[in-house]
């Protein structure tokens, strides 16, 4: 392995609209490959661009806007019969210094790695036995795709009664004398990616590749990597192929915005169990409030039952019945007045359902 290999970090800082400059650049950094001439003018018959230009706000460019334009271009190149890859991850970070435990239980995790049988294997027969220099990762694995030849595409087949299982040392094969062309499938067609990194680019490239080729070699073989040592995918492509060091995080941290149903919204922390409780904490504490906009009080349990109360009820029946349910079985907190009834109700229904959630933060 090459012990002097770059240590190169992906920045952590975020790129704010203003930044960015416009909905293009904002959506050059998520889609692969770039947004094209044809998808963008595209976007302008939609009327996308205009309603970037109309947001004004950095919150709802980097939300809804975006959200629509990323769909309208994964929905065009679907139609193209292109695979297209959901959800854009931000790129693993690499080793930056040489300070603290991370830097190196990074390194010794790499050093380890690299002394593989089965990446030392795969660099002597594709890289000539020793990794290339990062920068130019990209140039290499699409000279290596066009090598493979057309990516594959993959199903999921449901086996007909009397259908057998031959397992092989590399592969696991169907034995069956129904055709082909005769077997249900499950779900929709759908291409292995290779994910990898590249440096200064946030979010992870991704690349469908070929069965049996040289990219599915690598793609088995960084799964494998993300298993042993809890690598992201693109971390370990990065590695087989550059050496470059993946940084071992201490938390890591992955969100999931949900627009229709925001209280679904999900901030997921992987803690190495080394941390120290108060770092948790501390991050933890960081994270919410980078989440949630303005002071977040919960609410009390007379509005909680409220909500509950009038969701029940509600439709069919009209307000005036439900509060003249609530006066009964509640006849120590009573209500008099319809529309202060319904109020309470249902901003205790919105507190619960739609928190006030910085979008921004969880993008």
């Amino acid at each position: 392995m090459n012990h002097n290999a770059p240590m190169i970090a992906a920045s952590d800082k975020k790129t704010s609209a203003a930044e960015a400059g416009d909905l293009r650049t904002l959506l050059e950094a998520r889609l692969h490959p770039p947004l094209s001439d044809e998808e963008y003018r595209f976007l302008e018959l939609q009327g996308l661009i205009a309603e970037a230009e109309a947001a004004g706000n950095v919150r709802r460019l980097h939300g809804e806007v975006l959200r629509k334009a990323s769909k309208m271009v994964a929905d065009l190149r679907r139609a193209r019969g292109e695979e297209v890859e959901e959800n854009p991850t931000k790129a693993g970070r690499m080793v930056a210094d040489d300070q603290g435990r991370r830097y190196a239980l990074s390194r010794l995790l790499a050093l380890e790695a690299g002394r593989s049988s089965y990446v030392q294997d795969f660099r002597a027969a594709h890289l000539g036995g020793r990794p290339i220099e990062w920068k130019s990762i990209e140039e290499w694995i699409e000279s290596r795709a066009a090598a493979d030849g057309q990516a594959s595409q993959w199903v999921e087949v449901v086996l007909p009664v009397g259908a057998t299982l031959r397992v092989t040392v590399s592969e696991t094969f169907i034995e069956s004398s129904l055709p082909v062309s005769e077997l249900a499938v499950e779900g929709t067609v759908k291409a292995k990616l290779l994910r990898y990194g590249v440096p200064g680019v946030r979010y992870v490239r991704s690349i469908a590749v070929t069965y049996g080729g040289v990219l599915d070699e690598l793609r088995h073989l960084s799964e494998k990597l993300v298993r042993e040592y809890r690598w992201s995918e693109d971390q370990a492509t990065v590695f087989v192929l550059t050496g470059v060091t993946p940084y071992v995080a201490g938390i890591t941290r992955e969100t999931e915005v949900q627009t229709e149903h925001p209280t679904a919204s999900r901030i997921r922390l992987e803690i190495d169990p080394i941390v120290a409780p108060v770092e948790v904490m501390r991050i933890y504490s960081t994270l919410r409030q980078e989440v949630l906009e303005g002071t977040y009080r919960p609410l009390k349990p007379k509005y909680l039952e409220l909500a509950v109360f009038a969701a029940e009820r509600r439709p069919p029946d009209k307000w005036a019945e439900v509060m003249k349910a609530w006066n009964a079985a509640h006849p120590d907190d009573t209500y008099q007045v319809e529309t202060i009834f319904a109020r309470d109700c249902t901003q205790a229904q919105r507190r619960l359902l739609r928190p006030r959630l910085n979008e921004d933060a969880l993008l």
